[in-house]
Order: C-alpha cells, then structure tokens, then sequence
C-alpha cells in the first residue's frame, strides 16, 4: 500500500495501525497545496457473504455521517471524505499534529492531582458532545487521546467503525466472519492484548456497550496517572469480581478516588451514567470546603449509663415518640432551611454563569434541584447551561421540567423550541414557538423563528405568513425581510423575493448575504448584469464568502465573459476546495474557451466530489467530443443519461457523437428519446434528418429539416432555419 494513490488524491505514506479488520495509514492530500497531511482508516470488507458486505457499507456509511457531525467540534478531528474501493471502505480524517497521551503516562511517575482533574474535565466535554449526538466513542485508551501541538488541548480520535451501537446490531461480526472450516483455539493473551482490554467494561466485551462505557475507560486512564502503574501491571491487580483495589497505591485525594472509582465500577447501573454528571462531581472537589460541616456528634450522660436489664413497654414506647418527633423536627429544619439554601446555589450557580464557568454552574443548579424539585427557574438555568455546552437534549429536558412546573414559562418555551430546530426537530419546535406566540402574541422572535422551522419543512407559504407577522409586530426587522424573501424565493416569487431583500438592505445595507441572495433572485430572472452586481457588492463586505465567487462565476458565464469566470470560480476553489459547482463551472469556461484537456480535468474533480452530477458528466462527454476521444464521450453522456433519465439534451449530444461514429440505428434512437423529452428542440430534429439522410431515408430526412426549420423560425435562429432550408432543397 505504500505509495498507493487512493481514491485519485490521498498517498499513502506508511502504516500507523493495524487490525483483524483493517488499518490505518497516514497519507498526503495531493489535490490541495503544499500535500497537507491527513488519517486514512480502511476497513475490508469480507468476501464470504454476498449479504454481509452490504450491510457492512450501510453500517459504515450511517456511523461516517455521525462522525461527519462529530467533527464539527473542535476537538474531534473533521471528516473530509469517505468511500469504497478495492473490496475495503476508506474514511479520510483531518490529522491531529500531537502527541498522544501515552507518551505521558510514565510508569513509576504519578500525576499531580491537578493535572488529573484537568484532563479528565477535558475529556468529559468531549464525550458529552460525543454522546448527546448518540454516538459511542468505543476505543477510548492512552494513545487515541492526542495532545495537539498547535495549542495543548486533547484531542480525541479513532472511533470505532466496525460495530452499531444500536442493540440489535452491537453483536453482528460482521468484519471478523470465522469460516466453516476453521479451529478456535483458545491461547493466552498477549500482555498488549490484556493491557487494551483493560479498558474495555463487562458490558462491551458481550457487545453491548452503553455511554458510560466511554466513561469506565476515561477512569481506567485515570487509575494509571494517579497511581503511576502501567497498563499491565494495573491490570495484574483485578480480583476476580472484575474489581481493582488500586486507592492504596494513589496519590490523589479521596474525593477524587471516590469519583474515579465510581467510574470504573463493574457493574453498569452502579457506574456514572452521563459525562455530565461526572464534571460536577468534579467541580464539587474545588469548592467541597464551601459546605457547611456536619454538626458534632452530642454524647449525654444517658448514653454513657450501663443498659437497664429489664426494660418496661413504657420505656419503649417513649423511646419511639422521641424518635418520632426527632425525625419530624428534622424534616422540619430541612425543609425550612431547603429552599433558602437552594436560592444560594442558584444565586451562585447563575455567578459562575456569567463568568464562563459553565460546568460549575450546573453542579450548583443540580444540587438546587435537589434540595427543591419545584423552582422552574432552577431547571430553566440549568438547561440554558447545558445548552451553551453543546448538550442539547439535556437542556431540553430540562426546559421540558420548567414548564412542567410553569406552563406559562415562555422563555423555557421559547429555547426548547431553538434546541429542537438545533437537533432537527422542526415539528417539535413549531409547537414550541406556537404555545409562545399563544401566550404573548407580540413576540416578533417567536413569529421568525417558527417561520425558519416551517421553511426548513418545506412549508413556504406558512413560513412567509410567519415572516409577515414578524415584519408587522417590528418594521424595522431586516432579517425578517430578508428570511421571507428566502421563502418568497423557493416558492417561485422571484419578484417578491426581489422586493424583500431590496427593503432589507434599504434597512441593513451592509448585509452581504442579503446582497447575494438578491444576486441569486436576479440569476433566476435572467438578470445576469443585475446579478453580477449584487454578487460584487457581497464580495466587498465578505471577500472570504466563496460561493458568491462561484455564483458570479455563473453570472460571467451567462455574459460570455469567460475570463472573468474562470478567475472567479479559481477563487471560489480557493475558498472552498470542495465546491463541486464551482469546479463544474469553470469546466464550463474552459469549454467556451476551447480549452478542452482543462475542461475535462476540471469536470472529473466535480464527478470526484460527487459521482451523482450529471451535468458534469455531460460536460466532460463534450469536451472529451471536443478533443476526439468520441468513445470516452459516450461513456459519458451514457452515465450522465442514467443519473437524470429525463435529459434531452444529454440524449441529443450522444446521438451526435453515435452519428460521428456511424452508428447510425443508435444515433437515431437517441435523436427520438431527445424529441420524446423535448418535442421543441431543433437540432435534434435537423440532427436526426441528417442522419436519416445517410440511411437514404430520403422522406424521413425532408420531414425532419421541415420540423427544425418551422422550429428555428419560431425561435428566432435565422442561421438554423438557413441550415434546414438548404438540406430540404439539396436534391441528394
């Protein structure tokens, strides 16, 4: 595999893992400047089933599109591209210049308990971020925990692609198929092997691994920094209920061992459940002194008295009233002093908020909320806190708790409604933004934002009426203006749409994505000056907005000024590397300006970013026409035809080339799908006579020029009409 080209683009460079069920390799992009570094992880798939290896493709694909959504967090590396060849899967991830955290737990070197807490924190926010968007990391170990150079934060990857986590499949081995004919043999584990499974929980070894499974791991790595073991001799101390009596060899404080133990405890019910509740754990260790101490234990001369040998029933029952009427004076004192404390913790829990100690915050919320379940605020604060960490669907259930307690709570409401639009639920969040709107009608921010969620279902009209209410309750609301012309504009009404964006600048005239949506409204209304314009004035207030570059690029195409769009699409490229339109575009203006081998390279990096686009197909079938390769041409015009059924055009072009080539059956069979498709194209129908000409199909010919001449006549082509006109009176 060294020095193999994948994919066209990523060499490999060497070996950096490997695996029963494939490896990963560091490689070098060579379609971006300076050969940029980057993961690639293969995946074979096995060749026993002809059932198995699909399943294997849609299970990888599914988990690659939530690792796609992974990366969007800044520490999880992005995923830049997946896909299949050579019977493996590949999946292309940016690479994290680092070092692993492996490098740093020596042996013999305990860590400082600081440091232990700051990694796990670190760690743990991932793993909330991970987890909310119900993903299992599943390999959490020393080495798949990297330092980044760039600024010293850790960074987590390589996640598990080889197995779902969803019950039903967490079992399939489906990379790993043992065949009829084989021997199990049971050996003794290498020590490497026993040191990688002494992160892996009970639960995930019989394949049904949960979230705290991630966490049982991160407590495994924990246990090595504060004891300063390494992996095997750790491991050499489980007993045989799974347990490891490790705290006597820790440096740390037996706060932070009791975190940690939880942690790693066997069972799964037992172990923490979310990350989340691990970092307020943690949190409590640095202000544990701030809790008020336990009163002091009172010893009576009573109690120190030798016991009476014969106890009366009178005695006992007064001992039990005492006992009585102690447990009510304590339920008494707890609940008078509960809601004043819980009002401290949220006083202190909405401080910490405001001074960007988010995790702390929650830790004081929860302990609020413990002391009193019925304070909607309490539950308000800490969904907006976990929301800011990126932990939507706690923060929703939190907002669902406050308005459980205060129905009438609009701003719960109204933010349960922006987490729903945040995860996808557009359902979820109109009912959300309609029981604000019910209850204060002249909320103007409700009235947008159910309009952005009616938009998002495709709902247009529903969504304009929304947008109008917005724009009634606030003139003055260019964002407003502009979101109905978006609407406006995918329900058809260009000109409307035109109207909307020209009132919104009139208000915010230094909007560039208004200015580019107008842009787009003038290209849809053959403006292609007006649009030119608009795009230009975008550029000036955003020269970093890379599809108004591709988009002027089309503009420039449209005015035949070929120069122009090809520097613009250039730039587009430079913008956004994966910006097919703006590939596909400039393949287009390297055809009108005759430069074909451009043409047809610019046009395979568009079907390289999306092997669906048929019109780069198409284009390319003309430039390879152009440059004399008719067969590669037919190749594909072909494929162009099978992804779009519907394209006469693509037809007509495929005909001509059959035509070019002799095949002359088949140049008229693609002249008639053109015609079928589109029964006003005329040089299909001069094209088809021209072949009929060369079968001696003389009658047929004639009635064909006939066809495109009335035609071209009719769409004011005087040339075409001189052409038909001359190959009806050429006596041949």
């Amino acid at each position: 595999m060294i020095g193999q080209l994948l994919d066209r683009r990523y060499r490999i460079i060497k070996v950096t893992d490997s695996s029963e069920v494939g490896k990963t390799y560091l490689a070098a992009d060579t379609h971006r400047p300076g050969y940029p570094q980057c993961t690639v992880r293969e995946m074979r798939l096995p060749g026993t089933s002809s059932q198995t290896p699909e399943l294997v493709k849609v299970i990888f694909q599914r988990n690659a599109e939530i690792i796609e959504k992974l990366g969007k967090h800044d520490k999880i590396p992005e995923l830049l591209a997946y896909f299949e060849e050579n019977q493996s899967l590949y999946l292309i991830e940016e690479f994290i210049a680092g070092s692993p955290l492996s490098q740093e737990l020596i042996p013999g070197q305990p860590w400082e308990e600081d440091q232990v807490i700051c990694l796990l924190s670190e760690i743990l926010e991932i793993l909330v971020f991970i987890h909310e968007k119900g993903f299992i990391h599943r390999r959490i170990q020393p080495d798949r925990a990297i330092r980044r150079e760039s600024d010293g934060k850790f960074v987590l990857v390589d996640f598990s692609l080889d197995k779902e986590i969803n019950p039903e499949l967490a079992n399939c081995h489906l990379l790993s198929q043992t065949s009829p004919n084989s021997v199990k043999r049971h050996e003794a584990k290498k020590p490497d092997l026993v040191a990688q499974e002494l992160y892996v929980p009970i639960e995930q070894l019989i394949g049904n691994p949960r979230y705290n499974s991630d966490i049982y791991a991160l407590g495994t790595i924990a246990q090595l920094a504060v004891t300063g073991l390494s992996p095997n001799e750790l491991s050499a101390l489980k007993n045989n209920k799974n347990e490891i009596p490790w705290r006597n060899r820790a440096t740390c404080s037996p706060a932070l061992a009791d975190i940690i133990d939880r942690m790693v405890r066997p069972d799964c019910e037992e172990r923490y459940q979310e990350a989340a509740e691990v970092l307020a754990d943690l949190k409590q260790i640095a202000v544990k002194f701030e809790v008020e101490p336990p009163p002091a234990t009172i010893i009576t001369d009573a109690m120190s008295k030798p016991r009476r040998q014969s106890p009366t029933k009178l005695l006992l029952l007064a001992a039990t009233a005492a006992a009585l009427i102690l447990t009510a004076l304590i339920i008494y004192l707890w609940q008078s002093q509960s809601p004043a404390r819980a009002k401290e913790l949220l006083a202190r829990g909405v401080t910490k908020a405001q001074q960007g100690d988010t995790t702390g915050a929650i830790a004081d919320y929860t302990q609020a909320i413990a002391l009193n379940a019925s304070d909607a605020e309490t539950y308000y604060k800490r969904a907006n806190a976990r929301y800011d960490m990126g932990a939507t669907e706690q923060a929703i259930q939190d907002y669902t708790q406050a308005i459980k307690v205060n129905p009438s709570h609009t701003k719960a409401l109204y933010n349960r409604g922006m987490a729903h639009l945040d995860i996808g639920d557009k359902r979820g969040a109109v009912e959300d933004f309609t029981q604000v709107v019910r209850l204060n009608p002249s909320d103007g921010e409700a009235y947008s934002q159910r309009g952005l969620a009616y938009y998002d279902l495709g709902d247009y009209r529903t969504a304009m009426e929304d947008y109008t209410q917005a724009i009634r309750l606030s003139p003055n609301d260019a964002t407003a203006y502009s979101n109905r012309g978006l609407a406006r504009s995918a329900a058809g009404d260009k000109t409307g749409a035109m109207a909307d964006f020209t009132q919104a600048l009139q208000i915010s005239p230094k909007q560039a994505g208004v200015y580019y949506s107008r842009g787009r409204a003038r290209f849809n209304l053959a403006d292609y000056q007006g649009a030119m314009e608009d795009y230009t004035r975008a550029i000036e207030l955003q020269p970093d907005l890379a599809d108004a570059y591709t988009n002027r690029c089309s503009a420039y195409l449209n005015l035949a000024t070929y120069d122009k769009a090809i520097a613009d699409c250039t730039e587009g490229i430079r913008l956004a590397p994966k910006d097919e339109a703006a590939y596909n575009n400039r393949c287009i203006a390297y055809l009108n300006l005759k430069q074909y081998q451009k043409a047809s390279e610019d046009c395979s990096l568009t079907i390289g970013l999306n092997a669906n686009n048929p019109k780069a197909y198409s284009n390319r079938g003309l430039a390879r026409s152009a440059s004399g390769d008719k067969q590669g041409a037919v190749e594909d015009f072909t494929q162009a035809i099978r992804l779009n059924p519907s394209d006469a055009v693509a037809y007509s072009n495929r005909g001509t080339i059959y035509s070019e080539l002799k095949n002359y059956p088949l140049a008229v069979e693609d002249f008639a799908h053109s015609l079928r498709l589109n029964p006003k194209n005329a040089s299909a129908f001069y094209s088809r006579g021209l072949v009929r000409r060369q079968l001696k199909d003389r009658a047929g010919a004639i009635e064909d020029f006939q066809k495109a001449a009335t035609l071209f006549l009719e769409q004011g082509r005087a040339d075409g009409f001189q052409k038909a006109q001359a190959q009806i009176n050429d006596p041949k």
